[in-house]
């Protein structure tokens, strides 16, 4: 046992008064001369055993009660004097949430502001000599140092310079790895620590296997981590975000009108009567307009615009609204096209109109190619034989059409595979001359680029007389969901004489395979399979008018170009990323060894070397922690956008009960506790065992009135026993 207050253990000299008193008193008795005193002898013999063990137990009372208050006042707790006196050294691990959410301002201070602050404080608390790390949970979970370190100086240093601009807050996994940490680290005391504003999406959520793994793994470390959960902030009941962008087009062309509605959300309980909304490009104001938003309430707000020039546009609307001021605008980077380019590979061609494979495909995809009224076509498309087709050619390229090939050769079938698997566009119909065996075996395997398999013919070439229609749906698929408007024309009245039996390839890697349209009878009609960065769509019938009435549909060109602009729409590497994803960037090999300039959100500018990857040139940049705009300056001059945009999970700041917290504590096996002052007692009850002042007060007060009482029984024995 040592004590907190050593010092006052002196104290304890106060047990010396009653015994002093005492002795005092029986060194001077009064002596009184009585002639029939021998008459009380035989009375005297038989009380006095009982008269000295009353003084006895008078005088240990009177002695417990100095000896207890002094002990009680000198703070005593049961552990070794070393570990009292800060030698024992800890291993601290800070869990410091830094998610968006931490932003909110509540009286002029947000709760990261305070979260710093207690984690300076814990750091501190471990003492000289600990080892500390601290794990930053927003977004991907990484480390604020390099490794733990013993320079708390360093820590509190790069403390001070964070902030709370990051995507959700991933407190499960972060916890993990600080317990994998704390397994490396050497101190014999550890310590994780929580510190969140315990937001309720962040926890509500959490499957019940997670904590039970996390518990699991803290009772498994060889030596046994102490889990600390404590909140920051408080309750923020309002916040309005502007949650997401919604575009008309799936590809953006030049001098094309182009419509966004932004999705704008009342997470609170106040009403906004006028709230503005603005609208920017390229960061000049286009627009601006005013709502109503009530209590909970969702609202779009639609905007209008042309581009006058191709290339990387930078997109923005703005919420003028509450504190938190991180999610109360998104943007976006949007690449606008002077011209898709299209290339179509005719596995049959003809010197007759209309007669070659893609003949159709190619009106379809360029309507205004020979209008004499000035509109101008988006794509534009070259078609080629089969025996053209190569790697340098599809360098060129977004989307690439086969119309009836048969088959392609093995440096061909590389070559479309790399194509897509860097994020272009496939779109693949059958024919009389395809090889249905090579594309079974080649194409539509596990691992091909096909979502379906060939099986058999249907309808007249099987002897069958009657058609297929395509079935009447409400569609979900981007490409499809514009022919909900019947207005627009009904794929219903799609009828084929011919078609392919088909059946869907098992998936073991990538994406599962989609069904986007179906035939009456459920045979499909068009799929879908992502395969790496790109996507393939596979049509069951061919795009001339051999096999079905398609062609010679009016609706024939707005689904063709749907289908090829969804292809097309997928920009990869992505220019619209969450907080910690790479920025990358493909060139030609040519370009390999440039350093390119990268300026940051922030306006610092980094050099960034594209390396030979594959055969290519690859640029890519991982420190993206930072939300904002980071702009890369090309080879040719040119520049290019990417956004780092938070995840709007985090808008709603509705916060944890705290008896809800408490629970998901005991399900971690930590404690829950709301200060720093919470902190120590309970880390001296953890590291020195629990303080026995407390029972001790109990001591003094209980002999202080058993002295009282025993003493006045005494004396009304002793007036007792008094001759009447």
């Amino acid at each position: 046992m040592t004590f907190l207050n050593v010092i006052l253990l002196g104290g304890i000299a106060a047990v010396s008064i009653p015994l002093i008193v005492h002795f005092f008193n029986r060194s001077q008795p009064r002596v009184v001369r009585w002639g029939a005193m021998h008459l009380l002898e035989a009375a005297f013999q038989a009380n006095s055993r009982r008269l000295n063990l009353e003084q006895l137990l008078l005088l240990l009372l009177r002695c417990l009660i100095p000896l207890a208050l002094a002990l009680c006042m000198a703070r005593p707790v049961l552990t070794s004097m070393s570990q009292l006196m800060g030698s024992a050294k800890s291993s601290l691990v800070i869990v410091l949430d830094d998610s968006y959410s931490m932003a909110a301002t509540t009286a002029g201070r947000t709760a990261f502001d305070e979260a710093k602050e207690l984690a300076s404080a814990l750091v501190d608390e471990a003492g000289r000599g600990s080892d500390v790390a601290i794990l930053l949970p927003g977004g991907t979970v990484r480390s604020l140092l390099e490794q733990p370190t013993f320079d708390n100086v360093r820590v509190n240093r790069e403390l001070a310079q964070l902030r709370p601009m990051f995507g959700r807050a991933n407190i499960v996994p972060a916890a993990e790895a600080g317990l994998k940490l704390l397994t490396e680290m050497t101190q014999p005391v550890r310590d994780l620590v929580i510190v969140s504003d315990f937001q309720s999406l962040n926890f509500a959520n959490v499957p019940g296997s997670d904590w039970e793994r996390f518990r699991k793994s803290v009772n498994d470390m060889p030596v046994q981590a102490r889990v600390t959960m404590m909140p920051v902030g408080a309750p923020v009941n309002d916040n309005v975000s502007v949650a997401s962008l919604d575009y008309s087009t799936l590809v953006h062309g030049v001098g094309q009108k182009f419509n966004l509605r932004a999705n704008v959300q009342n997470h609170g309980d106040k009403e906004w009567p006028a709230l503005r909304v603005y609208f920017r490009v390229d960061g000049e104001e286009r627009s601006v307009t005013q709502i109503q938003l009530g209590p909970r309430e969702q609202r779009q707000v639609l905007f209008s615009h042309t581009f006058e020039g191709a290339g990387s546009h930078l997109l923005e609307v703005f919420a003028d609204a509450d504190a938190l001021k991180i999610d109360n605008s998104h943007r976006a980077s949007l690449t606008v096209w002077d011209k898709l380019p299209v290339l179509l590979v005719n596995g049959e061609p003809s010197s007759l109109p209309l007669r070659g494979e893609t003949d159709f495909l190619e009106l379809a995809l360029q309507p205004f190619r020979d209008s004499a009224n000035g509109m101008a076509n988006l794509m534009t498309t070259k078609v080629i034989a089969l025996h053209e087709l190569d790697a340098n050619l599809l360098e060129n390229y977004r989307v690439v059409v086969l119309g009836n090939v048969a088959q392609l050769a093995d440096a061909q079938a590389k070559a479309v595979q790399q194509f897509v698997s860097r994020g272009g566009g496939l779109m693949v119909f059958p024919g009389n001359r395809a090889n249905t065996e090579w594309y079974n075996r080649v194409m539509a395997t596990t691992e091909g680029l096909l979502p379906l398999r060939m099986v058999q013919l249907e309808g007249e070439t099987a002897g069958n007389s009657s058609g297929v229609k395509v079935t009447a749906q409400h569609f979900l698929h981007p490409a499809l969901e514009f022919f909900n408007d019947p207005r627009n024309g009904k794929l219903s009245e799609t009828e084929a004489r011919i078609w392919y039996k088909t059946s869907f390839v098992p998936q073991a890697r990538g994406g599962e395979a989609q069904l986007l349209a179906q035939f009456d009878g459920g045979s499909p009609f068009l799929a879908e399979k992502r395969f790496g960065m790109g996507r393939v769509i596979q049509c069951t019938i061919p795009c001339d008018a051999d096999w079905s009435n398609l062609p010679m549909r009016p609706y024939f060109v707005p689904l063709m170009q749907r289908l090829v602009t969804y292809l097309a729409s997928q920009v990869y590497p992505p220019q619209n990323l969450e907080p910690g994803q790479t920025i990358a960037r493909f060139y030609s090999k040519s370009v390999a060894g440039r350093r390119l300039e990268l300026m940051a959100p922030g306006g610092q500018r980094h050099e960034v070397i594209v390396e030979e990857k594959s055969g290519q040139g690859v640029l890519e940049f991982t420190a993206t922690h930072d939300p904002g705009v980071y702009t890369l300056t090309q080879p040719d001059g040119t520049k290019v956008h990417f956004v780092v945009q938070n995840s709007g999970a985090e808008s709603d700041l509705g916060l944890l009960a705290e008896e809800d917290a408490k629970k998901i504590a005991e399900k971690m096996d930590a404690k829950f506790v709301q200060s720093i002052e919470e902190f120590r007692e309970l880390d001296r009850d953890r590291r020195f065992g629990r303080e026995i002042w407390k029972p001790l007060l109990w001591v003094v007060l209980i002999a202080l009135f058993g002295e009282l009482f025993y003493q006045q029984w005494i004396s009304r024995r002793k007036a007792a026993a008094l001759p009447k």
